[in-house]
């Protein structure tokens, strides 16, 4: 059996190029290589002058997300849900797409996300899509647990889906991580008040 020897290379005295070391060429007919492609992809990645250091956020991205979101809410109170949900959805894929390898990354995600999902789970409750709105409230649950709005998104979700019981027990998780949520509050009397009817 035969064995590959390494390729020995070496870079030009610019440093831009790889080259074969033995010949110093970039390709070598002798040795059988050719790092042409490789040396203009590395030339054409220096010129790229837009990127972010690599030890700092996007503020790109983060001002998208941000301007997706305000142009849902702007939809949410002219009580245009569908554009609402449109927007909202679009601002959900920007920060889903966020490179994981930029600094903070699931910081960022989860701060952006958990909020655009509570809206987008406001906008889904108000158009009676109720399997949607609980699907973007349980994940507002996952991502910050211990915030009240996800727990209220969750448990009105619930109860228009007629789930009375599971309603109440995610009330009363949203209550357990915020005393004095009035919206908490006044949900779970009407919840209550429901199953006594």
């Amino acid at each position: 059996m035969a064995t590959m020897n390494p390729i020995e290379v070496s870079v030009s005295s610019d440093g831009d190029k790889i080259m074969c070391k033995e010949h110093n060429l970039e390709t070598c007919t002798n040795c059988n290589i050719d790092w042409s492609e490789h040396n203009t992809l590395a030339v054409s990645l220096k010129q790229v002058k837009d990127l972010p250091p690599p030890n700092a956020p996007n503020p790109v991205r983060n001002a998208q997300v941000n301007r997706l979101k305000e142009e849902g809410n702007k939809f949410f109170k002219q009580n245009n849900y569908p554009e609402a949900i449109r927007f909202y959805t679009m601002a959900v894929d920007l920060s889903w797409s966020r490179p994981l390898w930029e600094p903070l990354a699931f910081q960022y995600v989860r701060e952006e996300l958990s909020a655009i999902l509570s809206n987008r789970s406001a906008a889904r409750l108000a158009t009676q899509e109720y399997v949607d709105a609980l699907v973007d409230a349980e994940m507002v649950t996952r991502l910050k647990r211990e915030w009240s709005k996800g727990w209220f998104r969750k448990g009105k979700a619930l109860w228009g889906m007629g789930r009375a019981e599971e309603a109440l027990a995610a009330f009363k998780t949203g209550l357990r991580f915020d005393h004095e949520s009035e919206e908490l509050r006044k949900a779970l009397a009407e919840v209550e008040d429901g199953t006594v009817q």
